[in-house]
């Protein structure tokens, strides 16, 4: 029993060692996924405010025609003023008058509101364009520099594995099975150390009886409130 817990303990440093590896792909993988996340918000963003821009100037330049054929309305209607020759067409056009003039105000107004944030837009706008060209120039440049590590990274994972499985394929099915179980749920320590009669695992006391058991290496044991397969060393001779 003892070779297979030796086993188990090499299959869990193998195991950790692989973690390790598969981490630090994740984590290389995760810097260039961040990088072009952010530029695709910053494209997003970009196109937003352009068709939010050309929307505004469009409209601001429309309203800015209708604006300048509503003074040319009314200098025509204040010319026919003086050819009035009753009080009731005097009145229609002076009505007529206060509502083109009306109609201006609210077009004025609405320039000046589209006029108010074209500004901001504008810059932000630049400050975006400069940020996505910036952007795509780092990416291509992260995605070359870490090609070769991520290369590298697979070679050492597809060897580890490799390792993995011949030390795996000594191990009975069950007991692998269940090893598999607790290393994914114990954070990577499925096998732990019996020691002056506590699981080094989890702090736990250890019945007496299963302690003596341990001890003596004839089968496989488990601690009672961990589950970790528990094996047992003497103490160094002083």
């Amino acid at each position: 029993m003892r070779e297979e817990i030796n086993r188990l303990m090499d299959l869990q440093i193998i195991d950790r060692q692989l973690q390790e590896l598969e981490q630090s792909l994740t984590s290389i993988a995760g810097r260039v996924d961040q990088l072009r996340d952010e530029n695709q918000k910053n494209q997003a963003e970009f196109d937003r405010l352009s068709e939010q821009d050309k929307e505004i100037t469009a409209a601001r330049k429309k309203a800015e025609r209708e604006l300048a054929e509503g003074e040319v309305r009314i200098r025509n209607k204040r010319m026919r003023l003086t050819l009035v020759r009753n009080d009731k067409e005097l009145q229609a056009l002076t009505h007529e008058i206060e509502s083109l003039k009306e109609t201006n105000q609210r077009l004025e107004s609405e320039v000046l509101t589209s006029m108010e944030g074209a500004d901001a837009r504008t810059a932000r706008i630049k400050e975006l364009t400069e940020a996505i060209a910036k952007g795509r120039i780092d990416l291509a440049a992260a995605e070359k520099e870490i090609a070769a590590e991520v290369e590298e990274l697979k070679g050492n994972i597809g060897k580890t594995r490799k390792s993995r499985e011949k030390v795996a394929e000594n191990v009975d099915a069950n007991l692998l099975s269940r090893y598999q179980m607790i290393f994914s749920r114990r954070a990577g320590v499925a096998v732990a150390l019996a020691k002056g009669g506590t699981c080094q695992g989890c702090r736990m006391r250890l019945p007496p009886q299963l302690y003596n058991e341990i001890q003596k290496h004839r089968q496989i044991h488990f601690c009672p409130n961990c589950q970790r397969v528990l094996y047992y060393e003497e103490p160094a001779p002083e």
